[in-house]
């Protein structure tokens, strides 16, 4: 199936996982367990969401983490692993929450609110699928939606893939997300189908030696967007 491609009018249909996607998710889910649980470690509680949740993996996915409320960076600073990623801070929309963003390796990065979180932002992660630690033990797959609008019902042995705009009461059902929340997706997703992607408005590196807290404020002092989105959450 196209990557990022809208897939219209398609029936439930069934794939078997082939051995290489077999292997490859046996592997994203391992280091995804690893991560998972260094942050458990850390007194810290993350999720994964996308396709290692899902379950849908080919040779160019990768491990999204997210940790959903705020947590102070130092925090994660701490962590050896965390000590030489890049460092980002990245904001969507000028509504959107802003977000730090470590990128560990060409496959892992990890991203928590400098801002607070929204239920409807967790709902996009939901609405993808998403596995705390303790589904990612326990389940074979969490169902969820791919950038081509696919609904995907992950088994054992594969997935039920059929196209979310014929499946919008179902999606509701086992993503546990709104109507709206599902229509917004569609709206953006397939936005950004017909003009390519839609970016971000902020995407800022920084040196490991600055702090999350000190580039926020830094760019705070110098982008009215970011100082506005401050303002308001803290209100």
């Amino acid at each position: 199936m196209p990557r990022e491609k809208i897939t219209h009018n398609i029936g439930r249909k069934f794939h078997r996982r082939t051995d290489k996607e077999k292997q490859i998710l046996t592997q994203l889910r391992k280091q995804s367990k690893f991560y998972l649980n260094l942050l458990k470690d850390n007194g810290i509680k993350a999720f994964i969401h996308g396709s290692v949740a899902r379950g849908d993996v080919n040779q160019a996915s990768d491990i999204d983490i997210n940790i959903p409320y705020h947590v102070p960076s130092f925090r994660l600073d701490v962590i050896e692993e965390f000590e030489k990623s890049e460092r980002r801070i990245i904001m969507g929309t000028p509504n959107s929450t802003i977000k730090g963003l470590f990128v560990i390796d060409e496959k892992v990065s990890l991203t928590f609110p400098l801002t607070p979180p929204t239920e409807r932002e967790i709902d996009f992660y939901r609405f993808s699928g998403l596995m705390y630690l303790e589904e990612l033990l326990e389940k074979v797959g969490v169902p969820g939606v791919t950038k081509q609008l696919l609904l995907i019902e992950p088994t054992r042995t594969g997935y039920w893939y059929s196209s979310l705009l014929s499946q919008k009461k179902t999606a509701m059902k086992f993503l546990n997300v709104s109507q709206r929340i599902i229509d917004e997706r569609i709206r953006v997703l397939t936005r950004r189908d017909k003009i390519g992607r839609t970016g971000v408005i902020l995407d800022y590196s920084f040196p490991p030696t600055t702090n999350f807290e000190q580039a926020l404020h830094h760019l705070s002092s110098q982008n009215p967007i970011v100082r506005n989105q401050i303002s308001r959450s803290n209100k």
